[in-house]
Parts: structure tokens; C-alpha cells; sequence
């Protein structure tokens, strides 16, 4: 049988493009969705969740939530959907990973009201996204997608994660649970996975070396445990007990 298709959610940038590299990292045979958000669209979680549902129907498959889209993918698994057979969560969360930074509501605000295009900041947060040295291919692939972002859709998005908490619609999932976890991401501490963990035990937690951008900077690892999950949800019938299997 084979293996559901893996239907992608991007991260901060919202235009799925940098999925490159796993998508060449990733075998033919697995069959995979990018899902795209709209760059001048300030969408919310809620608004981008019935995006992403208008796009889903019967078909087996499983659901990919890249850092920003984390909770949103925790959000769509939660309604059950029909074709759903297992969700991967990488280098993200459920609830704000840094409630303390909270008080920077007001300064996102600033920057969006100055219109400061997203891609401007690409000198600053690339080593937090792509670690300490990042090439500069990654770094230009970082830039070209955040030059289709506009700073209100940035600032919308931005102040979602500050006040997102999804914790508890954990306990409605109903579909085998993995999560990709960065041993050097920068942007989200290993607090996060741990708090997953606490309401789901039975997530599987797979820890690879790379930073917060880990499906940019270290695909071909990603792309084995995404394909070893998905291969193994193939020969198994859709869960119907509580919370996730091993």
C-alpha cells in the first residue's frame, strides 16, 4: 500500500518555497502538497485554518506543521478530518515557546506600522533560523521568501505565536504524533516539545542536528524519519483510540 500523502504547512514566510530542499531530499514515491498562505493577507490562525481546510478532502494523508504552523496543524488534526492518518511537527509548538517575550507585542506593532519589509531583517535572523554559519544559498532562499511577505502579514502572524495556546486541543488528537526536533534550533528551546509531551506521551520526539530551519539546513535526515513515518502509517489502519500511538 502506499504511503499517504504528505500535505505540507510552511513556516513564518508563508510561501512553502522553502520546502526545497526537502522536497528534493524526499523519495518519488512519496506523494506531497505545499500549501501556500497568501503574503499580503493578514490572516490569523483561524483564517488560515479554513484555508487549509477548503484545500482537504477524504484522501489518506498526513499533515506536516513547519515552526509557525505548528499550532495551526495541531488545530486542524484536532477536528479529526477523515483523511488524516498522522501528524509531524517540526521544530515548533503549541503554545508561545517564550511567554517572557510577550511585551514585544507593542514593538511588532511599530515595525509593521513603518512598514519595514520582512526581508530586510533577513541579515538578522538568518543565524538564528539557519544557524551560525548559514550558506548563501540558504540565506538568499530566506530572502527571496520573505520579499513576498508584507510587513502586515508578518505582524499578524508574529502576534498570533505570542498569544497562540493550543495545548489542550492535544488531547483530541486521534493520529500517531512525531516530532522533528532541532538539537541546535535557537528559536525554539527543547522547553516546547516537552510541554507537547506532557499532554501527549505517547509523541515520538526525533531529535537531528540542525538549527530552527532544519527541513532547509539538514534535509536529507528530515526527509528519512518523515518517510519512515509515513511508510509505517501505510500498514496501519486509522487510530481510533485516544491521543497518538507510538
Amino acid at each position: 500500500m502506499a504511503p499517504p500523502r504528505l500535505v505540507l504547512l510552511p513556516g513564518m514566510d508563508g510561501t512553502g518555497e522553502l520546502f526545497a530542499p526537502l522536497l528534493k531530499a524526499l523519495p518519488p514515491s512519496l506523494q506531497v502538497e505545499v500549501i501556500r498562505y497568501p503574503g499580503h493577507e493578514a490572516m490569523g490562525y483561524q483564517e488560515l485554518q479554513k484555508l487549509v481546510e477548503a484545500r482537504m478532502d477524504s484522501a489518506p494523508f498526513v499533515l506536516l506543521g513547519e515552526s509557525f504552523s505548528g499550532p495551526l496543524a495541531i488545530s486542524i488534526a484536532a477536528t479529526q478530518p477523515v483523511g488524516l492518518r498522522g501528524l509531524i511537527l517540526s521544530c515548533t509548538f503549541a503554545k508561545n515557546p517564550h511567554p517572557a517575550l510577550s511585551f514585544l507585542s507593542p514593538l511588532v506593532d511599530n515595525c509593521a506600522s513603518r512598514k519595514i519589509p520582512p526581508h530586510a531583517l533577513t541579515r538578522i535572523v538568518s543565524p538564528f533560523l539557519l544557524g551560525g554559519f548559514p550558506s548563501s544559498a540558504h540565506k538568499t532562499m530566506l530572502e527571496q521568501a520573505l520579499r513576498q511577505l508584507s510587513a502586515q502579514a508578518m505582524n499578524r502572524r508574529m502576534q498570533e505565536v505570542l498569544k497562540v495556546d493550543f495545548l489542550d486541543r492535544l488531547k483530541l488528537l486521534r493520529v500517531p504524533v512525531m516530532y522533528l526536533q532541532a538539537k541546535q534550533d535557537r528559536v525554539v528551546p527543547g522547553s516546547a516539545a516537552r510541554a507537547l509531551r506532557q499532554v501527549l506521551p505517547s509523541m515520538e520526539v526525533v531529535q537531528l542536528v540542525g538549527p530552527h530551519c532544519l527541513l532547509q539546513a539538514s534535509p536529507f535526515p528530515a526527509a528519512v524519519a518523515i518517510e519512515a513515518f509515513c511508510n509505517k502509517l501505510s500498514s496501519s489502519p486509522k487510530p481510533v483510540g485516544e491521543g497518538a500511538v507510538p
